[in-house]
């Protein structure tokens, strides 16, 4: 779990009911409103529904988990497994990471890997995993634009509330109705415009960011067994993929890039002239 998603959720929501208590201590009950709960949450779930296919629109839920957990790729073990990987394959061979494959934890490493060693062309092989990024990417973004509808249409239906609120109050100019017409009216604008922007927006540009994460690592992946299905040097290898690198892990690898090429390439010496 990503504990930071779950401590900003959990801190926007205390410094609201904070806010509500220091502003009315004698009683939070005047902020609770169950019509007004009802516009806003009901209307805007049968508006999302309307907007997708029933099977997605059930998803919602899986797609607010998403956003608590981290992701399940990680940049620097497939980088390292991609290291591995292409000085096995240079000492003994690309058919020789065969044995290898079916014990790594990476699914999509594996099965990328498996293209290259069953003899596929590197162009299938590009256009295979590319087509296989290409559907995640898809995935993730239809499940984004569930949330990014949620965050649309709460404030949308927290003004119909208000409407409804103000016809009710209007109608009927009385002691007794103005105070209940006017409650629905305020609070749905505050329940829609709180939930879009403390929670429905937050998510989806949380998915966002861990899908760019998660294709940046795929994509980073496809050029290391590119690399290695054409027999690139090692080192050749650790320079493409240290550009996915932000930081300490890149200049590593530029400095290791750096000692190799030394070790293997002498440095010119200057030509003796006699006098």
């Amino acid at each position: 779990m990503d504990i930071g998603t779950l401590i900003g959720c959990l801190l926007g929501c205390a410094l609201i009911i904070l806010a509500v208590v220091l502003g009315s201590p004698d009683s939070w009950i005047p902020f609770f409103n169950a019509p007004a709960l009802l516009i806003v949450f009901g209307g805007t779930a049968a508006a999302v529904m309307t907007a997708f296919p029933l099977n997605v629109f059930l998803k919602t839920s899986a797609y607010i988990r998403k956003s608590f957990s981290q992701s399940g790729m990680n940049i620097q073990e497939t980088a390292e497994n991609l290291i591995s990987l292409a000085e096995s394959a240079r000492r003994e061979g690309l058919l020789a990471l065969e044995s290898r494959l079916e014990h790594l934890g990476d699914r999509f490493l594996a099965k990328s890997m498996q293209l290259a060693v069953d003899g596929l062309s590197p162009q299938n092989v590009e256009t295979i995993v590319r087509a296989n990024i290409e559907a995640v990417n898809a995935r993730h973004q239809c499940g984004r634009n569930v949330i990014l509808n949620y965050a649309k249409y709460t404030p949308a239906f927290g003004m119909i509330g208000t409407l409804i609120g103000l016809v009710l109050m209007l109608t009927r100019l009385d002691a007794e109705t103005v105070g209940p017409g006017m409650a629905v009216a305020v609070l749905t604008t505050l329940y829609g415009t709180l939930a879009s922007n403390l929670f429905f927006l937050p998510i989806a540009e949380k998915l966002k960011q861990l899908n760019e994460a998660e294709l940046k690592i795929r994509e980073m992946t496809l050029r290391g067994v590119l690399g290695i299905q054409m027999g690139e040097h090692p080192q050749i290898i650790k320079m493409k993929l240290q550009t996915f690198f932000a930081g300490g892990w890149a200049e590593q690898f530029v400095e290791e890039a750096e000692k190799t090429a030394s070790a293997v390439i002498p440095a010119e010496q200057p030509e003796n002239i006699a006098a």
